[in-house]
């Protein structure tokens, strides 16, 4: 059989890491490109031997000897190329988050499925990780039971974070719960089985302050209850040392835990000073097989006919989950700002109790829980969750507002 031809839309960080896993696999080639500026176009051609090169998407999809595109832009423009292949009856693999907005995404939706027998799929490539893999196969053959929970940590380097901060400006980037959170809500509804209800999630721009003037953060915190009953906690932040993954899916019968510490080899280190480990210099030394699988994944799909089992439709519920999330937080800002009826959040206590709202009423606690309203004795009453220090009273009174930095 002949080698799928692709053609590459972006060719920044994603569009040319992709180029380099299609000229690995035996069974791809590409042969077009295309971006906005001409001379880099010309030089992306110069380096990966692309005979075809455009300034112009349209251009690129059209050409017959295309067989497949790869939509490597950024969030807001994948659209159109999306459509555009889909009308010239071309196979798909696009970036995540599908889209930026839930009707981009519905409208790619809608042209996936009129686009007949052509492969779609979106690139959520923790999926192809061996680990996560293998972690999806053990729940199927029910080594932990019923999962119950995710836990999700996705954490940047803060090295990027003046970078995205003018990107923001430019309003080229999404916020970190739709950025950085578009895998580990994937994650969670591959793991759980279903879809979010309700959400509670905090945050602030600790680091880099000006995000604030954008309703923007750089960590952010999350718990969530889906309609499965079962619960994710999702963290994303860009104030890490070091790129830093870990996932975590909780059963009824057992727990299965990815530790993605970031570990340059399994050389440890004991020295007059400590413990020593050496990490991985970039994201790509940890996730390269993962997206080499996902691209050979795709490239087999397209040869063989198999349905990817990565849709449109999950592209746009992971949106429709992060942009959930990212109204939280806002909704919890403005609770913060002066409602008597903050939220509670200290994962490590709240999973317990799966509560998704409380408040005070004349010094008694109540919970809102799924299945009716209870009046039982506050688990936090001895204690400040935020500081864990003892407190005569809720850890929420203004006395104790010094254990959220002074708030």
């Amino acid at each position: 059989m002949e080698k799928i031809r692709f053609g590459i839309v972006g060719i920044g960080m994603m569009g040319r890491m992709h180029a380099t896993s299609l000229q690995r696999n035996p069974h791809a080639e590409v042969v077009a490109v295309c971006a906005r500026t001409e001379s880099k176009v010309k030089a992306f051609q110069e380096e990966f031997g692309v005979p075809y090169g455009y300034t112009n998407v349209d251009e690129l999809v059209n050409n017959p000897e295309v067989d497949a595109i790869v939509v490597a832009t950024g969030a807001d423009a994948h659209k159109a190329p999306c459509l555009a292949a889909c009308k010239a009856k071309k196979h798909i693999f696009c970036e995540k988050p599908l889209a930026k907005t839930i009707e981009d995404c519905e409208e790619i939706e809608k042209a996936v499925a009129e686009n007949g027998s052509k492969c779609f799929t979106v690139g959520f490539m923790r999926r192809f990780d061996p680990s996560y893999a293998e972690a999806k196969e053990k729940i199927r053959a029910g080594a932990i039971g019923k999962p119950i929970l995710f836990k999700g940590v996705s954490l940047d380097p803060s090295s990027v974070l003046e970078a995205h901060l003018e990107g923001v400006k430019k309003g080229i980037y999404v916020p970190w719960f739709i950025e950085m959170g578009s895998h580990d809500t994937d994650l969670a509804r591959w793991f759980l089985e279903g879809d979010p209800v309700d959400s509670f999630a905090t945050g602030d721009a600790y680091v880099c302050t000006g995000l604030a003037d954008y309703n923007d953060y750089d960590n952010g915190f999350s718990l969530t209850k889906f309609d499965n009953n079962t619960t994710a906690y999702i963290q994303v932040g860009r104030t890490a040392t070091c790129s830093h993954v870990e996932s975590e899916i909780v059963g009824t019968k057992g727990t299965l835990r990815v530790n993605s510490v970031p570990r340059k080899n399994y050389l440890s280190q004991f020295t007059e000073n400590g413990f020593v480990e050496e990490c991985q210099e970039s994201f790509l030394a940890r996730w390269g097989e993962a997206f080499q699988a996902e691209i050979d994944d795709f490239v087999d799909c397209v040869r063989t006919g198999r349905k990817p089992e990565t849709t449109a439709h999950d592209g746009t519920m992971s949106l429709k989950f992060c942009l959930q999330l990212h109204q939280a937080y806002l909704d919890g800002k403005k609770m913060q700002e002066g409602s008597t009826n903050e939220m509670l959040f200290q994962v490590d206590y709240m999973i317990p109790y799966l509560s998704q709202a409380h408040h005070e009423q004349e010094g008694t606690r109540y919970w809102r829980t799924g299945r009716r309203r209870q009046h039982r004795p506050h688990p936090f009453s001895e204690h400040c969750n935020l500081c864990r220090r003892r407190s005569s009273g809720s850890c929420l009174r203004s006395e104790h507002r010094a254990c959220r930095g002074g708030r």
